[in-house]
């Protein structure tokens, strides 16, 4: 492959061949014959590339504003799967054509051709216990109004371009710059208000005592399995109307020889939770001049941001104020812990003391697992998240003759996060660990990147029938990552949260309370690559790519480098025949790629045992050793650290129809990614290969599926048009390998992905993010085995499979009308399929407060169907008919820790879900005044209700971001719904 490809002058890898097309247009090129330039300034037809992408303008981010602008492609790109995390500014998980890989199946990012890092902070795991919320990223940060376009390159064909970085596909986003001509201000401002919906059902009328027994008083303990009788709903009341005030103001101007376009903007939010806000500002400037007879252009630009905010949700029971009052023992009154009323002063310490149900006389708590007041946690346990961003970008470009043009780029991009959470004195024991003063954790994360390139850019003319268009080029990509993470409950002074307060010469190893860690992380990839397309009379088209990156992550492993190719063909099946009349375009097209993936940075370091000490760092003076090493034993060459490979095949087709009003697009592919990194425990001596645990790179992960998109103006005039749109998409993932037979691994192991918990993990024969948890037991014939009292039993031993979360089938369908000036738009989407898992519920039911409960004791107990007497009992193999007593059932299935207690399958729920995502009615006022153009007002609405949910909870959140993180609720925040106004005015 690679002696056919070298000699053909070949592609660059970071083109990618992205359209600059309509800002609106969120299908293909609307004029198939036009030139199009892709993001590294390379002109080409439209109808040569030999791929699918998909775009969608940036006036579709901003009709209905969302803080991440991420949030706005939900539903309007086939085979994009988007999560949220917890709240305002956190990071959004975004997954092209299935997960690919345990490490990471995060697509690349690229602004204006230049790859950016998308990280920020340490993602948040699925556990009952976090402490620290999810940090956001950089892609929070970017103002949607400084946004031309995005474009999605889904498959490897097309993201090889990108080298190791795009194995995953690339999202290439636009920034807008100046126009020629005269000079204009737009300003626009959006006011939303939200409130939570699909909330947890709450019981109100069984108490947590029984009020005729006497000494019975209400919060002897945390459970409300007590008598029939009335409570207040404190969480309707605790939780407010939220606000969100997005205000941007932009100035461009340009002539022939230079553009400007400056930007600022601001984002305010108040959350649904009381004390819980954000802000944001933004900063954006472009300039794009021409100097030398116009033949050397200069293209500058810089986006900068700083993030604050307080109080920002945390996964898990812990630091949950919501949780607290799920669990408050009906009968409570919660009044008295209200507003000033949280706290109060301790005569023996001259300090705030918690004021709660919970707390005896004494100080100490009652109940296990402790819970908190939460104007005490939003108050003094309070945490803040500080971000800031910066990205700058040049980029040099000479016209050496009409048809060559030298190219020269970089970038550098900047940003850190500084999270801090402050525990007083007198909170939960459990969360102060140990110390009596306080405790504080902060995780400080600086990430930065410096990425260059030359390019040599050319379109020379071979012949009337033949045309090429060529790039070479080489590149260096260099990251540096600074974590500092703090974790100390030995404060000087109490409540005194500054950094030299703390005391480090207490005798105490490394543990919950005492973490001094501190690690920097570096990587380096350079880079070659070169690429073609040759067309023959615009109506057959080849592509061929190829690249090597030498990667920094290699070193230590005997190999430096990887390269990796793609080829691509396509026909444009109506210029080669006479097709009907009504067949304006068709073209049918097929690509082959294989993409490396380099290993985690310091990851090799582990092969030398010199070296191990630098792999990860140091902890409160302790050095932090990998716990896992690269086997070295030349007799298992085959097991040797070596890159993730990802080799995928796609075909598809686009055609265009009755006057290019209905276009279609479909893709098929098949994915194969091979050698994961996983890590694994080799219990018994393999031939000389001492016992231990290792990093090996094994395992297959294939992807198959299929993504459309049809879009069709069913009327198109200025009086009245309609535009509709359909993406479709589905995705079949499994995982076809493991480890190699010769290893002494049973294949039925289970591996845990990285932030999944005990819940989320791979297996041999399923499918990446299964869930694993506690099921019923079950006899030979699959009924549910009760013991005497009609208890269901619970599975021991290793975790049966619960399900899959991740969608089968993902729908969108759009619709805008236009009424003169007035515009109409909807969006309506759906993910069908796959399986979640509520720890939220399953607790409830343990503490008996959850509506479930209630109506169960109000039936007078709950029914099991298909049960049967478990052996051993009087009554073994009868069928069981009766009902179980409630309290009996739901303390046996419910459950407040993770796996070993209650039963998870009792707890799971399907994913599907329909919602009306989005609705926009605006109307333009046409004013033509000295100072001002026209202005458009709209009535804007998000997550406005869901035409069909089964989940407790919205599926579609998630603990993190990260690979393991999805399809399980841990008591994350509700969903929530927005209605607004919003207005811009161009002058």
């Amino acid at each position: 492959m690679r002696k056919a490809v070298i000699p053909v002058l070949l592609v660059f890898a970071f083109s990618a061949h992205a359209q600059e097309k309509k800002a609106a247009d969120t299908t293909k090129t609307t004029d198939i014959q036009e030139v199009v330039v892709t993001s590294l300034g390379i002109k080409r037809q439209a109808r040569s590339l030999t791929y699918s992408s998909q775009q969608i303008g940036g006036d579709e981010l901003t009709e209905v504003k969302t803080p991440n602008l991420l949030n706005s492609i939900n539903g309007k790109v086939s085979n994009v799967q988007i999560n949220r995390t917890n709240g305002v500014g956190s990071s959004v998980r975004v997954i092209m054509r299935g997960n690919k890989s345990v490490s990471n199946s995060q697509p690349l990012y690229v602004i204006d051709g230049i790859p950016i890092i998308n990280q920020t902070g340490k993602s948040t795991d699925i556990s009952q216990y976090a402490n620290m919320p999810d940090p956001g990223d950089v892609l929070s940060s970017i103002n949607p109004d400084d946004i031309e376009s995005i474009n999605f390159l889904k498959g490897a064909s097309a993201s090889a371009l990108y080298g190791s970085a795009g194995g995953n596909g690339a999202i290439l986003i636009t920034t807008r710059k100046g126009k020629i001509g005269k000079s204009s201000i737009s300003y626009s401002t959006s006011l939303t208000v939200e409130r939570a919906y699909s909330l947890p059902k709450l019981q109100h009328s069984y108490l947590s005592y029984d009020p005729s027994v006497p000494n019975q008083v209400a919060g002897d303990n945390i459970e409300s399995w007590g008598a029939k009788g009335s409570s207040k709903n404190y969480l309707k009341d605790f939780l407010q109307t939220g606000t969100t005030w997005v205000n941007s103001l932009s100035f461009q101007s340009g002539n022939e020889k230079s553009t400007n376009y400056f930007s600022i903007g601001n984002t305010t939010n108040k959350g649904v939770i009381p004390m819980s806000y954000f802000d944001q500002y933004n900063l954006s400037f472009r300039n794009s001049s021409k100097f030398l007879d116009d033949k050397l252009t200069l293209d500058a630009n810089f986006i900068g941001s700083i993030q604050d905010s307080k109080n920002r949700q945390t996964p898990g029971a812990s630091f949950s104020p919501l949780v607290s009052l799920y669990w408050l023992p009906r009968g409570v009154d919660f009044d008295r812990y209200t507003g000033d009323q949280y706290s109060y002063l301790n005569k023996s310490r001259l300090l705030p003391a918690q004021a709660w149900w919970e707390i005896k006389p004494d100080g100490t708590f009652k109940g296990n697992p402790e819970t908190q007041n939460p104007y005490w946690i939003l108050n003094r346990n309070a945490v803040t998240v500080k971000n800031k961003n910066a990205y700058s970008a040049i980029t040099l470009s000479y016209e050496i003759n009409p048809w060559l043009t030298a190219r020269v780029r970089g970038n550098y991009s900047w940003s850190n996060s500084d999270s801090q959470r402050e525990i007083s004195a007198f909170s939960a024991p459990s969360l102060l660990a140990g110390g009596a003063n306080g405790r504080i954790l902060k995780n400080v994360y600086e990430n930065s990147s410096t990425y260059g390139d030359v390019l040599l850019i050319g379109s020379p003319k071979l012949s009337e029938s033949i045309s090429l268009d060529f790039t070479v080029g080489g590149s260096v990509n260099s990251t540096n990552n600074k974590v500092t993470q703090i974790d100390n409950a030995y404060l000087a002074y109490p409540n005194l949260f500054t950094l030299n307060n703390l005391q480090w010469n207490v005798d105490r190893s490394p543990g919950d309370g005492y973490h001094n860690i501190y690690w920097n992380v570096k990587k380096q990839v350079r880079s070659v690559f070169a690429s073609a397309s040759v067309g023959y009379k615009n109506m057959f088209y080849i592509d061929m790519t190829f690249r090597n990156d030498w990667d920094s992550t290699l070193s230590l492993t005997g190999r430096s480098g990887f390269d990796y190719e793609s080829v691509g063909v396509n026909a444009i099946l109506s210029s080669v025949f006479k097709l009907p009349e009504a067949i304006n375009f068709w073209k049918i097209r097929g690509s082959y790629a294989s993409v490396g993936l380099g290993l985690s940075a310091n990851t090799s370091n582990a092969m030398v045992e010199y070296y191990k000490a630098y792999s990860y760092g140091v902890d409160a003076g302790t050095i932090v050793y990998p716990k896992s090493s690269f086997v070295t034993d030349p007799n298992y060459k085959d097991l040797f650290p070596k890159p993730e490979l990802n080799k995928t095949f796609e075909a598809g087709t686009e055609l265009r129809m009755f006057k290019n009003k209905l276009s279609f697009d479909f893709t098929y592919y098949d994915s194969n990614a091979t050698n994961q990194l996983l890590e694994t425990t080799i219990s018994s001596n393999l031939g000389g290969l001492p016992t231990g645990s290792y990093f090996i790179n094994a395992g297959k992960i294939r992807n198959t599926g299929f993504e459309s998109s049809l879009s069709y103006k069913v009327f198109d005039g200025e009086n009245f048009g309609w535009n509709a749109t359909v993406n479709g998409s589905a995705n079949k993932n499994k995982i076809v390998e493991l480890f190699p037979s010769r290893l002494s691994i049973p294949q039925d192991q289970l591996f845990s992905l990285t932030g999944g918990g005990e819940f989320t993990k791979m297996r041999l024969g399923g499918s990446f993010g299964d869930l694993y948890g506690v099921k019923f037991q079950r006899d030979d014939q699959g009924r549910i085995l009760v013991d005497e009292n009609g208890a269901p039993l619970a599975t021991t031993g290793v975790p049966g499979y619960l399900g899959n979360p991740n969608p089968k089938f993902i729908l969108g369908f759009g619709n805008s009308f236009n009424i003169g000036k007035l515009g109409i738009s909807f969006l309506v989407d759906g993910k069908f399929g796959g399986q979640v898992l509520s720890l939220t519920e399953k607790a409830n039911d343990l503490y008996g407060v959850s509506q479930r409960s209630a109506d169960a004791r109000d039936a007078g107990g709950v029914s099991i169907p298909n049960a049967v007497y478990a052996p051993g009992t009087p009554l073994a193999g009868q069928a069981y008919t009766d009902l179980t007593d409630a309290k009996t059932y739901y303390k046996r299935t419910g459950g407040a820790g993770g796996i070993g207690t209650g039963i998870d399958e009792a707890y799971m729920y399907s994913a599907t879900t329909i919602r009306l995502r989005q609705a926009a009615i605006s109307y333009t006022f046409d004013i033509n005044a000295k100072y001002m153009k026209n202005a458009t007002v709209s009535l804007v609405g998000t997550n406005l209700f869901f035409f069909y949910k089964k989940a407790p909870f919205d599926p579609e959140q998630v603990s993190g971001n990260t690979p393991g993180g999805v399809g399980v609720d841990s008591f994350g925040l509700p969903v929530t719904r927005s209605i607004g106004l919003s207005l811009k005015a161009n002058f």
